[in-house]
C-alpha cells in the first residue's frame, strides 16, 4: 500500500488554531490555581475543588461534542461547524476568567471565576475534539499521520512557551490583575479570529460525511471494547494524572520548596523548547524503530526522573532546570506518537464496524485524560489545605513534603503503571495495514 502524504501547508493551516488556544490553556495549567490562591485569595480547597468540577464536567461533554461531530452533516463538513461555533465563547472565557471585576471578593468573586472555569472548558471541548478528529482524517497514512501530529505538537509547543512567557510577565509584574487582564484581551483575540480563519480555509474528506456511529451508546461501547483503545485509555490516565500533579506544583515547587520566587518560566521554557525541539527526531526514530518500541522507551526514562525530583531542595535551581529539559525531550515522543496511534486505532474500528468514529474515539481518551488532570489539580489543593498552606510566606515541613511527594514519589508508580500496560499494546503497522485493506474492502463493497 503506498503511503499517503499530504501537504505541509495543509497541516499548517489546520495545527494554526492550536496556537491561541494552547496559550490560553497553558497558562490555565500553568499558573491559574496559584494566580486564584495568591493574588485573587481564593482558598486552595475551594478553586481546586472547582477546576475539578469544571475537568469533570470538560471530560463529560467531551463523549456528547465527539459523537454529534460524527454525526454532524454540513456543506462544509462534519467538524468545521464546531471549531466555528466555539471561537467566540472560548475568547470571551478567557478574558473573563482571567479579569475579574474589581470590586468582585468573598463568595461573589468565586462564583464568577468558577463560571468562567466552566465556560472555558465548556469551550475548549467544542473546539478541541472536532479538532483532533479531523486531525485523524488529514492522512490515512501510518507514518504520515505521526507527521501531521508532529508539526501540530510543534506549533501547540510554541503555544505553550508564549503561556510560559505570559507567566514569566505575571510572576514578575508590579501589578499582575493588570497584567492578566491585558493578556486575555490579546490572547482570547487571537485564539478567536484563528480558530475562525483556519475553519474557513481547511477541507474535510467528503468520504466520511454521514459515516459517524448512529447510536451514542454503541459508539462508546465500541471504544470500550475495543482492546487497542482500552489500553490507550489506561495509559493516558496514568500518564496525565502523573504529569499533570508536578505541572501544577511547579510554581509551588519553585517559590516555597527552591526558595526561586519567580522562576517557573525559566523549568517551562526547558521543557517546552525541549519537547519542540526533540519532534522531528522522534517522527523519523518512531518510523525507523515503531511507534510503540519508542514510547516505551521515553516512558521509562520519564519514571526515572520522576524518582529524582524528590531529592530536590532549596538552590537547587539548575538540576532542576535541567530535569525540565529531560522532561521535554521525552515528553515530545508521547505527544507525537500518542495521537498518531489513536488514529491507527479508529481505521482498526473502521474495519471491524464500516464506520468513522474519530470524534467518539478522541473524545474517549479527552474523557480519561482530563478527568486525570482534574483529579490532580483537585489532591494538590487539598493537600495545600491539609498540609496548612498559607499564600506568600515560609511553608511548613508537613506543606513541602506534601509538595516533593504529588511532583515525585505519585507520577513514579503511576508511570511504572502505564509502561505495564503499553507493554500489551499489539497494533503495529502490519496489522494496522491489514484493516485498512479490510476497511477499504468493506467501503467499496457497501458502495457497489
Amino acid at each position: 500500500m503506498t503511503e499517503e502524504r499530504i501537504p505541509t501547508g495543509s497541516i499548517l493551516v489546520y495545527s494554526s488554531p492550536v496556537l491561541g488556544v494552547f496559550m490560553a490553556g497553558g497558562l490555565v495549567n500553568f499558573y491559574l490555581l496559584k494566580f486564584s490562591t495568591d493574588i485573587l485569595l481564593i482558598g486552595p480547597a475551594a478553586i481546586g475543588f472547582m477546576l475539578l468540577a469544571a475537568r469533570v464536567w470538560d471530560a463529560v461533554t467531551d463523549p456528547a461534542a465527539g459523537w454529534l461531530s460524527d454525526r454532524t452533516h454540513s456543506h462544509i463538513g462534519r467538524r468545521r461547524p464546531w471549531l466555528l461555533a466555539s471561537a467566540i465563547p472560548l475568547g470571551a472565557a478567557i478574558v473573563m476568567l482571567w479579569s475579574p471585576p474589581e470590586g468582585l471578593e468573598g463568595t461573589a468573586l468565586t462564583l464568577w471565576v468558577g463560571g468562567a472555569i466552566f465556560l472555558f472548558y465548556t469551550a475548549y471541548t467544542a473546539f478541541r475534539v472536532p479538532h483532533l478528529a479531523l486531525g485523524a482524517e488529514l492522512s490515512r497514512g501510518y507514518h504520515d499521520r505521526t507527521r501531521v501530529f508532529g508539526i501540530m505538537q510543534a506549533v501547540e509547543s510554541i503555544g505553550m512557551l508564549a503561556a510560559a512567557g505570559a507567566l514569566m510577565m505575571l510572576e514578575r509584574a508590579e501589578d499582575p490583575r493588570a497584567v492578566a487582564r491585558l493578556l486575555a484581551i490579546g490572547i482570547g483575540g487571537f485564539a478567536t479570529v484563528m480558530i475562525i480563519a483556519a475553519a474557513a480555509t481547511l477541507r474535510e474528506r467528503s468520504e466520511f460525511q454521514g459515516r459517524g456511529g448512529r447510536n451514542p451508546w454503541h459508539s462508546f461501547r465500541d471504544v470500550l471494547t475495543n482492546p487497542h483503545s482500552r489500553i490507550l485509555i489506561g495509559v493516558f490516565f496514568l500518564e496525565q494524572l502523573g504529569f499533570s500533579t508536578l505541572v501544577i506544583l511547579l510554581p509551588y515547587l519553585s517559590d516555597y520548596v527552591l526558595d526561586s520566587p519567580g522562576s517557573t518560566a525559566i523549568y517551562l521554557f526547558g521543557a517546552i523548547g525541549s519537547a519542540m525541539l526533540s519532534i522531528p527526531v522522534w517522527i523519523a526514530v518512531s518510523r525507523r524503530f515503531g511507534k510503540k518500541r519508542v514510547w516505551v522507551w521515553s516512558l521509562a526514562v520519564k519514571t526515572g526522573l520522576f524518582a529524582t525530583i524528590f531529592f530536590m531542595g532549596e538552590g537547587d535551581l539548575v538540576p532542576l532546570a535541567i530535569l525540565s529539559v529531560c522532561f521535554g525531550l521525552m515528553n515530545g515522543c508521547g505527544s507525537v506518537v500518542g495521537p498518531s496511534l489513536k488514529a491507527d486505532v479508529v481505521d482498526w474500528d473502521e474495519a471491524r464496524t464500516g464506520e468513522r468514529k474519530e470524534g467518539s474515539y478522541f473524545a474517549a481518551w479527552n474523557f480519561v485524560q482530563k478527568g486525570a488532570g482534574g483529579v490532580g489539580v483537585w489532591a494538590v489543593g487539598v493537600m495545600l489545605a491539609l498540609t496548612g498552606f498559607q499564600p506568600n510566606v515560609e511553608q511548613s515541613e508537613s506543606t513541602l513534603f506534601g509538595m516533593r511527594l504529588l511532583a515525585s514519589i505519585l507520577p513514579f508508580v503511576l508511570h511504572l503503571g502505564a509502561l505495564i500496560l503499553i507493554a500489551r499494546f499489539e497494533l503495529d503497522e502490519t496489522e494496522h495495514r491489514a484493516a485498512r485493506h479490510q476497511a477499504d474492502a468493506r467501503l467499496q463493497g457497501s458502495v457497489n
